[in-house]
């Protein structure tokens, strides 16, 4: 009987037990380290209230509107007509925040007056104690009108 000397060829196969040890030790880290990770943050929730929400819609607001032809505009307050002009509408709107708690005028003018005499009205809206202005883009709204929305 003869032994073989030499190579009959490199063996091929994939010894596999290695990797199974590799991987079995990652999936024990794995499985260790998970729970570890989920932390959770402490929250007080305030209870669930069963109250309605309250509608703190005012209905004595202020509503400026400057109309008409840029040689001669009409101003008028919510519906009636201011005739003296910047200075009168100063006097009104510090008469009328005196005691308010909400110091809001809101202010809408036509799209032909001149700019320097809409900045002129919201001057004196300013100087009149109001802190804010709100600006009405509605085209279609007229405040000055018995409905409100006359188009």
């Amino acid at each position: 009987m003869a032994m073989q000397m030499g190579g009959a060829g490199v063996k091929s196969d994939i010894n596999v037990t290695p990797f199974v040890d590799i991987v079995l030790v990652l999936l024990i880290i794995f499985m260790v380290v998970t729970p570890l990770l989920s932390r959770t943050l402490d929250l007080s929730v305030p209870p669930k209230s069963d109250a309605s929400p309250v509608d703190t819609v005012t209905t004595d607001q202020l509503i400026l509107t400057v109309k008409g032809p840029d040689t001669n505009p009409r101003i008028f307050l919510n519906r009636d007509e201011i005739t003296g002009g910047a200075d009168e509408v100063k006097t009104r709107i510090a008469d009328l925040m005196k005691g308010r708690r909400e110091k809001v005028v809101f202010f809408q003018a036509d799209n032909d007056l001149p700019y320097a005499l809409v900045v002129s009205i919201m001057d004196a809206i300013r100087g009149g104690n109001a802190e804010k202005i709100g600006l009405i883009t509605d085209e279609g709204l007229d405040a000055t009108t018995v409905g409100g929305g006359g188009r």
